[in-house]
């Protein structure tokens, strides 16, 4: 038996060497062809460019030359600058003659061709690793909402899936697991051991917040009360996004994320958030966990909403 399996773990090690050895011989082709177009355009570029400060410079020694003339035959008597007046207007034609574009009309087609394909190329890359990763993964949990925890000033969906502000407080029983200090509510699975990842988007609005709290977090009071034991990621009414534990941290981000992955390692004590689109990291948090973490979710604007994905 060991030795059958020994059999199939050096197989599958070789079929996966040389499948990633294709796809990096297919990218290394791909690459040296789009290279060597953009690399034919800029020759093209650098030639045109040259050509056009050429004709700028033979046209304004002609312009300095005419001018010269000019002023040259400015004091003669009339009779002989009316006499050579044909060569002084056959110079001034020549001068008027169009100059040549900085840039061709096909070469700027060309340029907006290859940048239109090298963006294609960067979003089916991006799409490709985002698949490849999630075909891979499989610590991918569902997350519901806990409406036994769902403070009163939100509303939940029938699926228990999207959470949004509500117009005032709602009538619900004030049990010890309800948050009614601060419009929060839990995921309705915990973990106390392994990795696991959900997914969630965002609407527009800011005032929200999504990340893990441990089971102990403090329900009955504000948010500010609760913060040693939230790691999360927060996105304020100001636009202004923040990484929320012992104290609002700002974070500075190149774009706003509309779907969010959180990933939560037991063991290692690490919480990471991940823009889903494009799997740019966004945030990590160390920390220790000794109790039992929940997916945790914020929402303070009737503008906005947090729906977890499927």
């Amino acid at each position: 038996m060991a030795g059958a399996l020994q059999g199939t773990v050096a197989s599958e090690q070789q079929r996966l060497r040389d499948t990633f050895e294709k796809l990096r011989q297919f990218l290394r082709e791909q690459e040296d062809v789009l290279l060597a177009q953009l690399s034919r355009a800029h020759g093209d570029l650098t030639k045109e460019r040259r050509e056009y400060v050429a004709s700028i410079s033979e046209r304004k020694s002609l312009l300095d030359t005419l001018i010269a003339k000019i002023e040259k035959k400015r004091d003669q008597p009339v009779v002989e600058f009316l006499m050579d007046v044909g060569k002084t207007l056959s110079s001034c034609e020549a001068a008027k003659a169009p100059i040549p574009e900085p840039v061709s009309p096909e070469l700027q087609r060309t340029v907006r061709s290859l940048s239109e394909t090298s963006q294609l190329v960067v979003d089916a890359v991006a799409k490709f690793k985002v698949n490849l990763l999630s075909e891979m993964d499989r610590e991918r949990v569902k997350v519901t909402l806990d409406p036994e925890t769902m403070s009163p000033y939100l509303i939940l969906s029938k699926d228990h899936k999207t959470v949004r502000l509500g117009d005032g407080q709602q009538n619900l029983p004030d049990n010890p697991k309800r948050f009614t200090g601060s419009p929060s509510v839990l995921g309705s699975q915990g973990f106390t051991a392994g990795r696991h990842y959900w997914e969630l988007e965002v609407g527009d609005g800011g005032s929200w917040a999504v990340g893990v709290a441990v089971e102990s977090v403090r329900r009955k009071d504000s948010l500010s009360m609760a913060m040693g034991k939230i790691w999360a990621l927060r996105l304020d009414w100001d636009r202004q996004y923040r990484a929320l534990h012992m104290a609002p941290a700002p974070l500075t981000l190149k774009e706003e994320p509309q779907r969010i992955r959180v990933h939560l390692d037991y063991e290692a004590g690490q919480v990471t958030f991940y823009n889903a689109d494009n799997m740019m990291q966004i945030l990590q948090f160390k920390a220790s966990f000794t109790e039992k973490v929940f997916p945790y979710f914020w929402l303070w604007s009737q503008e906005t909403y947090i729906q977890l994905c499927a």
